[in-house]
Parts: C-alpha cells; sequence; structure tokens
C-alpha cells in the first residue's frame, strides 16, 4: 500500500507499506525520500543514534530527540488521502550513510485493529496461517 509521508504538512517522501505484524498493527516499508526530506534527515538520524539503531542507546538524549521528532508532527496518509493516525507514531529508519542498497525504512506502529483489517484485509489470515503452522511444528 503506497503512502505519503508528511512533516509539518510537508510531503518528505512515499513508502510502500505492508503489514508486518497484525496483533500490534504495525506496517513497515521501504521509505523513498524526496528533497524535502533533507530538512529533517538530521533529526531522524540523531534520534537512530540515540535509540540504539545506529549506536548506543542513551534514553536522556532520547528523550530529548523524542521531542524534536514530535515536533515535525509526522503523517502517514494514503493514497486515497486518509490519515493514518498510528497509536505509537511513525518512525523512520535512515541508514544511508551505511547502506547503499535500500537505506530507509517507514514503521506505522499501532494502527487501530479496524483500520489495519481494512487496509491489510489478507493480514489476519496470513498470520494465523504462520502461527498455527508453527504449532504443528
Amino acid at each position: 500500500m503506497r503512502c505519503n509521508l508528511y512533516a509539518n504538512d510537508e510531503l518528505v517522501g512515499w513508502a510502500e507499506l505492508t503489514h508486518t505484524d497484525p496483533p500490534m498493527g504495525c506496517a513497515s516499508g521501504p521509505f523513498y525520500p524526496n528533497e524535502s526530506y533533507g530538512k529533517i534527515q538530521p533529526i531522524i538520524r540523531e534520534y537512530n543514534l540515540y535509540d540504539g539503531t545506529l549506536g548506543e542507546v542513551n534514553e536522556q538524549k532520547r528523550i530529548e530527540t523524542q521531542d524534536k521528532i514530535d515536533a515535525l508532527r509526522l503523517s502517514v496518509v494514503t493514497e486515497d488521502g486518509e490519515t493514518l493516525d498510528p497509536l505509537s507514531g511513525v518512525h523512520i529508519v535512515d541508514f544511508s550513510e551505511e547502506l547503499v542498497e535500500d537505506p530507509y525504512q517507514l514503521d506505522v506502529l499501532g494502527l487501530a485493529f479496524d483500520i489495519y483489517d481494512r487496509l491489510f484485509p489478507l493480514a489476519w489470515q496470513e498470520y494465523l496461517d504462520r502461527v498455527k503452522g508453527k504449532e504443528q511444528d
């Protein structure tokens, strides 16, 4: 499912989201930034440094950086114009200095069940089939 990502109502890129964790309402996918992403990239990289993604965990600095992330008012909007409101927010992973191929990922964390089910109608059945398969092993 293609979605656009906005920071303070400015388009900063798009992502192709797939269902990743139906019970938690999570969806993730490759993120394709545009030129405007450069304005927020230092904040994203700083957060990734302190949350352990790129470096060691520093809880105090992570909290301070989270305030900067919150000020960006990140929002994800589907191609149909629906703004997603995940309970645990939107997270960008930026490995652009470490990886050449697929360096960005967008995570949408904690979508409500009814919204998740509508956006990813096959997700629950695929999840249940996987769980059932593991129980039979």
